[in-house]
């Protein structure tokens, strides 16, 4: 059976309790309910782990594993017709959105920017992300959730994960990223 720990910083290190939340809390539990997700349904957050599986590109002798198994951009499938299933009276008091939480930094030096697509072309509002980080940081966006255009939909669709760099030495380079309902 897996385990988990969780370690919490010291909230007196933060300016204040909101920033406190949002740039240390609100991460750490996003992250703790895909990873509770995979657990219990893998593949249902996050396609991310077929991308990680290696395979070799020789077959038939020892070869290195060299070529990823799936070679579909980062992508998460989101059925957002499971909103239909939340009680009503909650959906009464609280307003829903759609956490998207990816784990990102720059290879090289420089600017990234991220953003999240659906697969029929559009861009969900709310969704860029900047980076300069060398090191894998997590970023989190509340995403909006309606029929509009480019909000996170009340049905299934797959969403893709983009990357631009802004300067000519710096790549831009997600680790995982996964989407799940949040009440505020």
């Amino acid at each position: 059976m897996p385990g988990a720990r969780v370690e919490l910083a010291n909230p007196n290190t933060y300016a204040s309790p909101t920033e406190y939340i949002e740039q240390h809390l609100a991460p750490i539990v996003a992250e703790l309910h895909r990873v509770t997700n995979e657990l219990i349904a893998p593949g249902s957050s996050s396609g991310e782990e077929w991308s990680m599986d290696m395979v070799p590109s020789v077959r038939g002798a020892f070869s290195p594993l060299d070529r990823r198994l799936d070679e579909t951009p980062k992508h998460v499938v989101f059925d957002g017709a499971t909103y239909q299933s939340i009680p009503k009276e909650l959906l009464r008091r609280k307003q829903l959105k759609v956490q998207l939480s990816a784990i990102v930094y720059v290879k090289g030096r420089g600017d990234v920017l991220f953003r999240l697509v659906r697969d029929d072309g559009q861009v969900v509002a709310n969704s860029h992300m900047n980076s300069c980080s060398t090191e894998p940081e997590t970023i989190t966006r509340a995403l909006p959730f309606s029929d509009a255009p480019n909000a996170v939909a009340p049905k299934q669709h797959t969403y893709i994960i983009e990357g631009k760099g802004l300067d000519a030495a710096a790549i831009p380079v997600c680790r995982r990223f996964s989407m799940s309902f949040i009440y505020v």
